[in-house]
């Protein structure tokens, strides 16, 4: 993944697309390349992971050695391209300022959700003292639904509009999304039903209609195995079975309390293998998985844990 050019981050909301691409993000960075992690949240998530006090913005910010962060807005998005096509500042504003043209701009259909995408393709694009000035964009793009859509639109200007500037930067997206060589839409998912259904609908829809290539399944914050080894296994029966019988109401109550919770998450890691190996047959792509780590808090350790899982299975 980290030799690609873009990756296109999706899956169901809340699933920790977000971590996971940070996560990358460190991966990739560690090998040497330059990163730019492109963000288009209300609420900002990657600044607080890698410790910045400030909320990352719509301009470019340095969040760690060989990585950089963006927060991408439909608004400033549109005007940055207005810019680009018009050449003038005075002139962009007092186009796209103008009440009448932000009306129109706000029914068109899907336009917010291609104004994220064309500007982080743009970074791929983006030159500095000759050289790209970056070997990879990740994209923490929109939850599944939204994705989809979002990677429909450059067909749909294509088919409506199939010359023009517009028309031009369409095709060039397309083409990006469609080299297996140069980009992949990465699908993040939890050992959970719903969530592993909707990266299958989408798995089907990026193979079909949108021909994204994809990447690796990521399965992230997969339950612990600690509890599913033999010695516990044969601990958790025996307390079974005693539950069952003339002694569930003898013995310490906190162990019991212990007991229950230690098996409610074996069960639930089972739950989960059986999740895993559903994805396994049903999508035939490489898997990706990363633990469930135990805190609330959201910063700098999360990816510390998670960046030796996520390096060591993509070597």
């Amino acid at each position: 993944m980290v030799d690609l050019r873009f990756i296109v981050v999706s899956g169901k909301g809340g699933v920790g697309r977000t971590t996971v691409a940070a996560t990358l993000a460190q991966v990739a960075a560690s090998k040497g390349k330059r990163v730019l992690l492109a963000a288009a949240a209300a609420t900002d998530r990657i600044g607080r992971l890698f410790g910045q006090s400030d909320p990352l913005g719509p301009s470019v910010t340095t969040l760690a050695p060989g990585i950089d962060g963006v927060n991408i807005t439909p608004q400033s998005s549109i005007h940055e391209y207005g810019l680009k096509v018009l050449r003038s500042e005075l002139v962009t504003r007092a186009v796209f300022d103008n009440r009448a043209v932000r009306g129109v701009l706000g029914a068109i259909p899907g336009l917010d959700a291609y104004a994220l995408l064309g500007k982080a393709w743009w970074h791929t694009t983006e030159m500095r003292d000759g050289r790209p000035r970056y070997d990879l964009v990740i994209f923490d793009g929109p939850a599944s639904g939204h994705a989809a859509l979002m990677l429909r639109i450059p067909q749909a200007i294509l088919n409506v509009m199939p010359k023009g500037p517009l028309a031009g930067d369409a095709r060039a997206i397309k083409e990006l999304l469609a080299d297996p060589t140069r980009a992949a839409l990465v699908m993040v998912t939890l050992a959970e039903d719903l969530p592993a259904r909707e990266t299958v609908e989408l798995a089907a829809q990026a193979r079909g209609a949108l021909g994204v290539p994809l990447g690796p399944v990521i399965v992230n914050a997969l339950p612990t195995e600690a509890l599913s080894v033999p010695a516990v296994d044969s601990v958790l029966s025996a307390w079974a079975m005693q539950q069952r019988g003339s002694q569930a109401t003898a013995g310490d109550d906190r162990l019991r309390a212990t007991l229950r919770m230690a098996a409610g998450v074996r069960a639930h890691r089972d739950a989960a293998v059986r999740v895993v190996a559903a994805l396994k047959r049903d999508l035939g792509l490489p898997m990706i998985t990363l633990p469930r780590i135990p805190t609330a808090e959201i910063g700098p350790a999360i990816l510390a844990e998670l960046i030796p899982h996520l390096a060591d299975q993509i070597r």
